[in-house]
């Protein structure tokens, strides 16, 4: 409602008399129009609403008078409307456009969303796209990097050590002191290469828990890891993320829905592109 923020008070007699300042007509109307502006017609069922809008803000109820300036304000913004069109301005004006593209698609979501959702079709997308609902590998690692000025001798200490029987915690804060911060707990192997680099994942892959990698060497140093903990990717059942499966649906069919409106579109209209125009 454009223009009905102003009708909440004031509304007098000179509102209800306007009506009567225009070119008028008594004939007859389609089922569910109240008023015709030109060719544009203003359904009862808008009427209906802005009613109830600006009786939210009063204490009183609607009086006829009131009733009559509101209808008049609904007839106003509907040549405003029609004026605009005239002028152009949906072509000069960039918010304007977007506005009105901004509208049109969400009315078609509105309509797409509108529609019941197959337990069939949804079941049958969702072994369709099983990978997307996949929950990735994800592993918790300690780590010691000894920068390459000191490989030689670190490793041959931290060798022995660990076949002494040091336990983990303690070689990892007997070597660890140039080592970059490594995320406690378990998070995905993606994650981990940007603490650690690609090179070392795919040696972490065959580690079992509780078990040390050998040394891996990288340009700036040595790694070495040890495997606290690891999950396996998997994929939920339907039913444990049927929430998720039904937005990404949605969001799909919501897209299948806009492209078909353009595509119906488009194949009423002609199209001529310019010699430079990227087709």
């Amino acid at each position: 409602m454009l223009l009905l923020g102003g009708v909440i008070v004031g509304l007098g007699m000179a509102a209800f008399s306007a009506l009567n300042n225009g070119k008028t007509e008594n004939t007859s109307l389609p089922p569910g129009a109240i008023a015709r502006v030109n060719e544009a017609i203003i359904l009862r069922a808008d009427f209906a609403r802005a009613l109830t809008s600006v009786s939210a803000g009063k204490q009183n109820p609607l009086t006829k008078n009131d009733e009559a300036a509101i209808l008049q304000r609904l007839i106003e913004e509907e040549l405003l409307v029609q004026r605009a069109l005239d002028m152009q301005l949906v072509q000069q004006d960039p918010a304007l456009r977007n506005a009105l593209v901004d509208a049109i698609t969400k009315d078609i979501i509105a309509r797409s969303r509108a529609m019941p959702i197959s337990q069939v079709v949804l079941r049958d997308y969702y072994f369709r796209n099983k990978g997307r609902f996949a929950r990735p590998a994800r592993i918790f690692v300690r780590a010691v990097f000894i920068p390459k000025s000191e490989a030689f001798s670190q490793k041959a200490e931290f060798d022995l050590a660990m076949a002494n029987g040091t336990k983990p915690q303690d070689l990892i804060a007997r070597f660890a002191k140039n080592t970059p911060t490594v995320p406690e707990g378990l998070i995905p192997e993606q994650k981990l290469k940007d603490y650690v680099g690609a090179s070392p994942i795919e040696i972490l892959n065959t580690l079992a828990r509780g078990q040390w990698s050998d040394w891996i060497e990288v340009k700036a140093g040595v790694w070495r890891f040890y495997m606290v903990n690891r999950t396996r990717a998997r994929t939920p059942e339907l039913d444990t993320i049927r929430e998720t499966v039904e937005a990404a649906y949605l969001d799909e069919r919501d897209d299948a829905a806009l492209r078909t409106y353009l595509d119906r579109l488009k194949r009423n209209i002609t199209i001529t592109y310019g010699p430079d125009a990227p087709e």
